[in-house]
């Protein structure tokens, strides 16, 4: 064997494809040196691979020994003899009597090895070797066996070889076919994204019928997820038995007879819907286990089903409309012959039977005067653009009668024609011109409204408004025309709350009311306003003005001020002046039972003062009663304007009030200094000096040496003052701003009802007049009223 440089590196190439790593490769080997060792009767049996430098121990009868030098080597010896070599005694051989493993372990006295070589290149990659640490001798069939095992060993290197190289090529195949699946997987994603893009139902069955894929469309046309259909059959969706047996005989079709099926106009009804669909079906055959497959693809035809229904009841709708208009419809030739008319249309040109019209041209019932302009629109409808024509129409029994005509361009029968619509307009006609004379009158109405009426464009210019504004700014109507309301001076919140209900009636499109109140107009009409406004359209339906009515309000807003207000009180009154009746009746009830039980008794000492208690608390209930009366005529009552005389009613009032307690006791002083007449309500004035004069009596201090009432008269710029001063006891200062409260009493002196001064306070509110007070407690009080000269 050449064991030149190239060879040997050849061969260590070729031992390296060979060599084992795992134990369980080995464990193969091992017994093929059991076997050696006990065909060769030896103790020991190795299989050594040859390296470059060193000795592989692949396996061994007993314990592998570890890798040696090759230098001490036996088995370097059979590789380059390519043969069996045999050692039968090494102590006398002269190669080996000096190796340190004869002399030492394993103590080698007997050698003979087998080559391992490979068939293929010819290279000696090792040796089967048996050892024994005494000498002997092979026999020759010991020796046959010794090789025949060592090509065994050759054979199990190869097949180890293979199977790491078929183990290598699994990995490689499985690597390729994760790479091949993932590439699969990544098609299959983006094909069925884009299968679920396409608006059609797409589906694959299997040749039962179990859905495998569907998209989006089907999914959606079966009311579910794609994906809950897969496995599924149609019945689990169709219920109707009928639809259900074309589907499945279409599918056995394609099953057994392998042929495309086409469904022009499937139906399925789902949840009550019926849906129209065109489903053409192919068969597949699945490359995978070469079943039949159903591919199918479906149009749904629903909405265009849909469409031609409503189309042919449109077209039936229409010849029924045609057939019941009121107004007249003609189908005319582009050379204004007439083809069709409908009962309408026989009848507005005072025929009975349509044969008296057709072929007839439309010229033969035009009057003269619009002979031109009925000529220039024959035949040119597309161009008119639905344009309406108002002429005159001459019937078949000389009638003369105003219509308004339009026509559009129609086919009629296959041919080129026009349809021309015409309505009779003469009580039309009639109504424009009564309109006109109403326009004017309306004109005339508005110019001399009390009430403010404007019509606005929606940039918020005024177009119209009517004489009233003048009554407000005393400006002309001239003045306004297109200005809006702040261009005309008007007062700011005025001018936000018109362009607030101007835009709010543009929006909504409907008619807006709103309350305006201006302060700054003091006593000038329109101070309270109700503004209503209505929009107005053109012919597009869309508003370009506002029609706005403004009324004045005040009176009746005051009124209803006014009117709040009575409620109030009375509700206050009430309430006070039920408690005030009751007290002294529960005082009467009270005294009356004190003398029922004192006369049971026979005692009879209390009885004139339970009495005279009694006569007070009635007096008290006669004042209050006295009182309430006053109150209601006040505010009931009208001022009654008259010619006043304070002597009089002064006089009237100190009679009436003489018969007070203190009133003998009491020193009156009048001075009346009036130039010229003075007019009021005579009655009011008495209910204002008697309730005063009566308190300066009632609270007169009688400890003081006189008690004195002065009042004096005398004119002022606009009508009279009065001042009444009494020396009385006086009110506490923190009761002056309350005194004229209902009900209120300063004192618990005397048991007055606490009704006079809020009587006087409203009676003076009627006359318009005013009241003040001055008072100092023990020293007296003064009032001061003023009233004007009505």
């Amino acid at each position: 064997m050449n064991q030149s440089g190239d060879n040997e590196n050849y061969r260590t190439h070729t031992l390296q494809q060979y060599l084992l790593n795992d134990v369980k490769g080995r464990e193969v080997f091992k017994d093929i040196t059991i076997i050696a060792a006990s065909v060769c009767n030896t103790e020991h049996a190795y299989i050594t691979l040859v390296d470059d430098e060193r000795l592989i121990f692949l396996a061994s009868n007993h314990n592998v020994l570890n890798d040696i030098d090759q230098t001490f080597s036996f088995c370097v010896t059979t590789v380059k003899s390519n043969e069996i070599h045999e050692v039968v005694d090494t102590l006398e051989d002269e190669t080996f009597k000096h190796n340190p493993y004869v002399l030492g372990e394993p103590y080698v006295r007997y050698y003979c090895g087998a080559p391992l070589i490979d068939n293929n290149t010819g290279c000696i990659l090792g040796t089967l070797c048996v050892f024994d640490n005494k000498p002997k001798t092979l026999s020759d069939n010991q020796k046959k066996s010794l090789a025949l095992l060592a090509k065994q060993v050759m054979i199990g290197f190869k097949l180890n070889r293979r199977e790491r190289e078929l183990e290598l090529e699994h990995v490689a195949m499985e690597e390729v076919i994760i790479e091949r699946t993932e590439t699969l997987m990544d098609t299959n994603h983006w094909l069925s994204k884009i299968i679920d893009l396409v608006p059609h139902p797409i589906f694959l069955k299997d040749k039962s019928g179990k859905y495998l894929l569907a998209n989006e469309a089907q999914g959606k046309l079966f009311g579910k997820h794609s994906d809950n259909l897969l496995g599924k059959t149609d019945i689990d969706f169709v219920l109707d038995q009928a639809e259900y047996k074309v589907i499945k005989d279409s599918d056995e079709v394609i099953v057994n007879g392998r042929t495309t099926v086409i469904l022009p106009e499937q139906i399925i009804t789902l949840d009550d819907i019926k849906y129209y669909l065109h489903t053409s079906k192919i068969p597949v055959i699945s490359p995978v286990d070469g079943e039949i497959r159903i591919l199918g693809v479906s149009v749904d035809l629903t909405e265009v089903r849909f469409l031609q229904m409503e189309y042919n009841q449109s077209m039936e709708a229409y010849q029924k409309l045609v057939e019941i208009s009121p107004d007249a419809i003609y189908i005319q030739s582009k050379s204004g012959e007439i083809l069709f008319a409908n009962p309408s249309g026989i009848k507005l040109l005072g025929a009975t039977h349509i044969n008296e019209l057709l072929n007839r041209s439309v010229m033969d019932f035009i009057h003269p005067d619009f002979f031109n302009e009925v000529e220039c629109r024959i035949g040119h409808s597309e161009a008119l653009n639905g344009t309406i024509s108002e002429q005159k129409a001459i019937t078949l029994s000389g009638e003369i009668i105003d219509i308004e005509v339009v026509s559009v361009s129609f086919m009629y029968k296959g041919i080129e024609a026009e349809q021309v619509i015409v309505r009779d307009v003469s009580d039309k006609i009639k109504a424009r011109q009564a309109l006109y004379q109403s326009r004017e009158e309306f004109r005339t109405l508005t110019d001399n409204s009390t009430d403010i009426i404007a019509r606005i464009n929606t940039d918020l210019t005024f177009v119209y408004l009517n004489k009233a504004i003048t009554s407000i700014t005393g400006k002309s109507l001239d003045f306004y025309s297109g200005k809006t309301a702040k261009q005309a001076g008007l007062e700011d919140s005025l001018c936000m709350g018109i362009e607030y209900i101007v835009q709010k009636t543009v929006a909504v499109g409907k008619t807006t009311s709103l309350y305006f109140e201006n302060p700054e107009l003091n006593d000038k009409p329109f101070r309270y306003a109700h503004v209503i406004c209505v929009p107005e359209f053109d012919g597009d339906k869309k508003v370009i003005s506002v029609l706005c009515t403004v009324q004045d309000v005040t009176e009746l807003k005051e009124n209803e001020k006014q009117l709040i207000q009575t409620g109030k009180d009375l509700d206050r009154f009430v309430y006070s002046a039920s408690h005030e009746l009751r007290a002294p009746l529960k005082s009467i009830l009270g005294l009356s039972n004190l003398m029922r039980y004192e006369i049971e008794n026979k005692n009879y000492t209390e009885l004139n003062e339970y009495n005279s208690r009694i006569e007070r608390s009635v007096k008290r209930l006669d004042e209050t009663v006295q009182g309430i009366i006053e109150y209601s005529r006040n505010t009931r009552i009208d001022v009654v304007r008259e010619l006043i005389s304070f002597d009089n009613i002064i006089n009237n009032v100190l009679e009436n009030l003489s018969s007070l307690t203190n009133f003998l006791n009491i020193q009156f002083n009048t001075d009346i200094s009036l130039d010229g007449n003075f007019y009021s309500d005579s009655r009011r004035i008495k209910i204002v000096l008697s309730n005063i004069i009566s308190n300066s009596i009632k609270y007169a201090d009688l400890a003081k040496e006189k008690s004195v009432v002065n009042l004096s008269i005398c004119n002022s710029t606009d009508g009279c003052d009065i001042i009444i001063r009494d020396n009385g006891i006086g009110i506490e200062f923190k009761y002056i701003q309350h005194i004229y409260d209902m009900f209120f009493r300063a004192t618990s002196n005397n048991e007055g009802d606490g009704l006079g001064l809020y009587i006087v306070k409203e009676t003076i509110d009627k006359l318009h007049g005013n009241i003040n007070v001055d008072s100092i407690l023990t020293e007296g009080s003064t009032f001061k009223i003023h009233l004007p000269n009505l």
